[in-house]
């Protein structure tokens, strides 16, 4: 992707639309943890984009690109949490799901109702504890790539992996969820 960025910053606007294909629904996913609402995870998503898309130096290679972008992203949700709770909004909470089109309808309604049982689960651990799991499991990150977006040392990660993987598979066998991908 790395290319694809180095075509964006030359005037190659169909690249960023490639690097938009590429992130935009991790992204989504990964901010809904944190903000819990997807139209909000969307929006955030899109201003990180936008960022990218207004400064295309900010960008340097110190990283992946997906590191920096989710990076970006992250500050973007804690910004909005922070905003948040110093001004609380009224109005309806916004509940939607994740789907993936390979599957049927009922494919798709079991896996969503299992997603939401593990989310659930997952929502009771300490906030540091699902973000590294998200990170590493979700979207895929090496250890050193969450270590850059949570700002800490590659041993911090593989400890609060571990404790995280062991603090879920309690809580989930408390629940009677057995789950085979930890």
């Amino acid at each position: 992707m790395e290319e694809a960025y180095a075509a964006f910053c030359a005037g190659d606007k169909v690249a960023f639309d490639e690097i938009m294909r590429k992130f935009q629904q991790g992204l989504i996913y990964f901010l809904q943890g944190y903000v819990h609402s997807f139209e909000t995870a969307e929006d955030l998503a899109e201003d990180t984009f936008v960022d990218l898309l207004l400064h295309p130096g900010r960008f340097r290679g110190q990283s992946s690109l997906k590191t920096y972008l989710f990076s970006v992203a992250r500050h973007k949700a804690i910004d909005h949490i922070r905003h948040e709770q110093r001004h609380p909004a009224v109005g309806l909470e916004e509940v939607a799901e994740r789907r993936d089109d390979t599957m049927g309808p009922e494919e798709r309604l079991l896996a969503a109702e299992h997603a939401q049982e593990i989310e659930a689960v997952l929502e009771t651990l300490p906030e540091e504890y699902r973000e590294v799991l998200r990170l590493l499991h979700l979207e895929r990150f090496t250890y050193e790539e969450t270590a850059r977006v949570m700002k800490k040392s590659r041993k911090q990660i593989d400890n609060m992996a571990y404790r995280a993987r062991s603090a879920l598979r309690a809580a989930l066998g408390k629940e009677g969820i057995v789950y085979e991908g930890l």
